[in-house]
């Protein structure tokens, strides 16, 4: 083992360490926490690559020392992470192995040639796919976001749902209306949101990162289905990127659901003069939430639509 290749795989990595403690893609978008995730899918075939081609030609029957010994280094990054403050997922770890079994398909398909080359290039295909499925899913979830603005919420779509989750101890399904639901006919709507009020301090429904841009519209509107027997407090909280997580820095509007069906509308205007000595940046919203006290938990709701006007 020469002194110049030991030189050359300790630069390799000491710039992946970098690279893997020392990068954040830009912005809090899920998309880009799963860009970051895929991210060592590519950083590690490269590694692999790498040590291979320094070190294939002294191993005389297998590759897999090299890749088992850039696994354990991803491994140990993770370690790291969490030592410096940073989440470390096994997530990532999958991600490293794939990258690991990609590198090591690329050398033998092209460098030493156990293989053919298209074999190679094939599963090296199906994995990339594999690892970067989510990056994929949220761009296909954010391209419907778009298509279907100025509504928000469409649960009838796949897609559109992706943007949903439970809030704080709410818990969320997609089902499909009861038959003697009294939705307006010309609503278009066969589904919804049912949001379970489960046990956590404020349950309910988020929507973070809607389309953000709600300049140059007069109203916001919201449709919800009760199936309760009494009326349910919900309370609509709205922020922008800018919020300062404090109470009066955001838009909070009280909602009184009634059995049955339920149609909000409410002035834009109220929404962007409800922060405290600010206005709310209404090309930049992040947040919508429709949540619950706790006294309400156990109780439930349809989530049908929501949007712009």
């Amino acid at each position: 083992m020469s002194l110049k290749k030991t030189g050359l795989f300790v630069l390799a990595l000491v710039l992946t360490t970098v690279i893997l403690l020392g990068t954040n893609l830009p912005g809090e978008y899920r998309l880009m926490y799963a860009l970051q995730d895929s991210g060592h899918f590519l950083i590690f075939t490269i590694l692999t690559l790498f040590a291979l081609w320094l070190y294939g030609k002294n191993l005389t029957r297998s590759i897999w020392p090299v890749m088992s010994l850039t696994l354990l280094f991803g491994i140990v990054m993770e370690a790291v992470q969490y030592l410096v403050g940073r989440d470390p997922s096994l997530y990532d770890i999958f991600m490293d192995l794939l990258g690991i079994v990609a590198g090591g398909v690329l050398y033998c398909g092209f460098i030493k040639r156990s293989f053919s080359s298209h074999l190679s290039i094939l599963i090296v295909t199906l994995l990339t796919l594999v690892a970067f499925s989510q990056p994929i899913y949220w761009s296909l979830a954010y391209q419907v976001r778009v298509d279907q603005f100025p509504r928000l919420i469409n649960p009838d779509s796949f897609f559109s749902r992706a943007l949903i989750e439970g809030s704080e101890g709410g818990e969320i399904r997609h089902i499909d209306l009861p038959r003697d639901a009294s939705i307006p006919a010309d609503s278009g709507i066969n589904s919804c949101v049912y949001v379970t009020l489960a046990e956590g301090p404020w349950p309910g429904v988020d929507m973070q990162e809607p389309e953000p841009d709600w300049r140059g519209y007069a109203y916001f509107e919201l449709a919800i289905y009760s199936d309760q027997v009494a009326d349910l407090p919900l309370t609509l909280r709205i922020h922008d990127q800018g919020h300062n997580r404090r109470y009066e820095d955001r838009y909070n509007r009280r909602l009184l659901v009634h059995t049955g069906y339920n149609h909000f509308t409410l002035p834009m205007h109220e929404i962007e003069h409800a922060p405290s000595g600010r206005s709310m940046d209404m090309a930049n919203i992040s947040d919508v939430k429709i949540i619950a006290a706790q006294k309400h938990i156990g109780r439930g709701f349809c989530l049908l639509t929501m949007g712009l006007r």
